[in-house]
């Protein structure tokens, strides 16, 4: 898939920009301030319903604008086309507008299932360093694009979670929560199943890229599930319904799964630079793009912001060549569009400063 029209209007300090991008790479380049950033995190929004940067959507709203509106051509692998938009406004009580060819529709998953991206950023290390939550999104991302039952599966168990967790605030008899023990540990044998099985369908590949992004480690990856192996959920729910209690939530579930990455025997966080982190990050996302293709038949869109940051000229070229091998589009911000590991590839330029002067709200 690949995005031939992407439209911006009043999101961070993009007024309005209407580009046609390169199916295969983009440079997006300028002086810092110009905006680079703030596009790719509008590609990022519109199909994650959230920013990478983790800001808040008032931020994202342009300063003295009411809304911001993103929408988005995508040509699908199967030869389709479809029009997706999201407007975002200020007010608390307006809700979050989605469309899809034109039509409305409530959830962001329906969005999610037509684009589909994968962002390496200069604070991507953290998926690695950071706390479990961005493992586990980095697990679910394959899985929910893989097994076509997981997104129903994971609705469902976060649903059963949301009202356990409400029993548990109110004091709520122990009669009350057998049906949602029943619901939670169905659902998360089932997705914690789909988890490790994506790990291990991926951890092939993963293997041979890091063979080549960082080939003084021997890697190990494995999945914790967020309860003990040798029970079943249902009876650890009920065992620890008083330790639950005095919490406030559920403590144990698929919802505190990890992803454990050891690099020489020892956790990757603790033995890596920084630099190297971001290496295994990139060949991290790498080959999830490549095992998508594979077993999917679907390609993603790739975002890379600052893609001088921590890597040298030949692990830029190298991330580079793959992803283009896999036919995917990239979107990269650079300082200049002058990025020689892409000369190869004729990019589209993107001039922020250029658009900018250009930038004109309809009237």
């Amino acid at each position: 898939m690949h995005i031939s029209r992407l439209y911006v209007q009043n999101f961070r300090n993009i007024e309005l920009t209407d580009l046609h991008p390169s199916p295969r790479i983009n440079i997006i380049f300028g002086p810092n301030g110009s905006g680079k950033t703030s596009l790719l995190e509008a590609v990022s929004y519109l199909s994650l319903g959230h920013s990478f940067r983790g800001a808040n959507v008032h931020h994202l709203i342009r300063n003295n604008s009411l809304s911001f509106t993103l929408s988005a051509t995508v040509n699908q692998d199967d030869g389709n086309t479809d029009s997706l938009g999201i407007i975002r406004t200020r007010s608390k009580s307006s809700d979050l507008q989605i469309s899809i060819n034109q039509k409305r529709v409530k959830r962001l998953l329906d969005l999610i299932d037509r684009i589909c991206v994968q962002v390496i950023h200069p604070d991507s290390y953290q998926v690695v360093t950071g706390g479990p939550d961005q493992r586990r999104a980095f697990i679910d991302w394959g899985a929910y694009y893989l097994y076509p039952e997981f997104k129903d599966l994971w609705l469902r168990y976060n649903l059963a979670l949301k009202q356990r967790n409400a029993l548990l605030r109110i004091g709520a008899g122990t009669d009350q929560f057998e049906s949602w023990n029943v619901i939670l540990g169905e659902c998360a044998e089932k997705i914690s199943r789909m988890r490790e099985e994506y790990i291990y369908s991926i951890c092939p590949t993963l293997h041979e890229t890091l063979e080549d992004f960082l080939p003084g480690f021997k890697f190990a990856f494995s999945v914790s599930k967020g309860w003990e192996n040798d029970k079943k959920l249902k009876e650890i729910l009920e065992l620890n319904l008083e330790k639950d209690r005095i919490l406030g939530y559920t403590f144990y579930g698929c919802h505190r799964a990890d992803l454990k990455i050891r690099a020489n025997q020892i956790p990757a966080g603790d033995m890596l630079s920084r630099g190297q982190t971001k290496l295994l990050v990139c060949a991290m996302r790498l080959s999830q793009g490549i095992v998508l293709q594979k077993n999917a038949g679907k390609n993603c869109i790739y975002l890379i912001d600052d893609l001088n940051s921590e890597l040298d000229q030949t692990s830029r070229s190298r991330l580079i060549s793959e992803i283009l091998n896999n036919n995917n589009q990239i979107f990269i911000t650079n300082i200049t569009g002058d990025l020689p590991e892409a000369a190869d590839a004729d990019p589209c330029l993107i001039d922020m400063k250029e658009l900018a002067s250009k930038q004109q709200s309809p009237e």
